[in-house]
């Protein structure tokens, strides 16, 4: 009965659409399939599943292209939407990079925007190039353990190793905080505390 239920039909070498085959495959039997081939043999398919499962795959390259009619315009300014109704929405990209540009990029979420990676960087490597970063927000939390930003929040393993004693005065000095810089304008550089001289701050016992 699964056979007779099939229908095959083929236009020419290059292309073949097939209904009702009876072979299970991964995603279940397929409901509907369209297959195209290209003289180099790059394969094409589309196809539905008895899963549910929509699939389409080409061994090449794919482009979507849409917004290009003058007289077709959007309310809202959407040219291509994507909507997943239930479920997640992935991009997957296993031997390459994600790449999105537009005039502007706006993420937008309604509880939480989470970015996750061994390395994060925030403007162009160039020195200069990246001409304005503004964090807003009426609570901003940042946790550091060493770096520049980590001594201007006072919050370096350096400095914290030192809490609570004399030499913590010297680990801020030494540091690039904010403390050091207002210290040293104070005291224009010279201090009674320590007296010793470090990073321009001079400080004495």
């Amino acid at each position: 009965m699964a056979q007779e239920t099939r229908v095959f039909d083929g236009y020419g070498p290059k292309l073949q659409i097939e209904t009702g085959n009876p072979v299970m495959g991964t995603p279940g039997r397929a409901a509907f399939s369209l297959m195209s081939t290209t003289d180099s043999n790059v394969k094409f398919v589309q196809a539905h599943t008895e899963s549910g499962l929509t699939k389409f795959y080409s061994e090449g390259f794919m482009q979507f292209e849409a917004g290009s009619h003058p007289n077709i315009a959007s309310k809202s300014g959407t040219a291509f939407a994507f909507i997943a109704h239930k479920g997640d929405f992935s991009i997957n990209a296993e031997k390459g990079a994600v790449r999105i540009s537009g005039k502007q990029i706006v993420l937008e979420a309604s509880r939480e925007i989470v970015i996750q990676s061994p390395k994060i960087r925030i403007g162009y490597e160039e020195e200069n190039k990246t001409k304005d970063v503004k964090i807003i927000g009426q609570e901003v939390d940042i946790k550091a353990k060493k770096g520049p930003l980590a001594d201007s929040l006072l919050s370096s393993t350096m400095i914290k190793a030192f809490t609570g004693t004399l030499a913590a005065d010297l680990a801020i000095a030494g540091s690039a905080s904010p403390v050091a810089s207002a210290v040293s304008a104070i005291v224009g550089g010279q201090s009674n505390v320590l007296g010793i001289s470090f990073g321009g701050i001079s400080a004495s016992l």
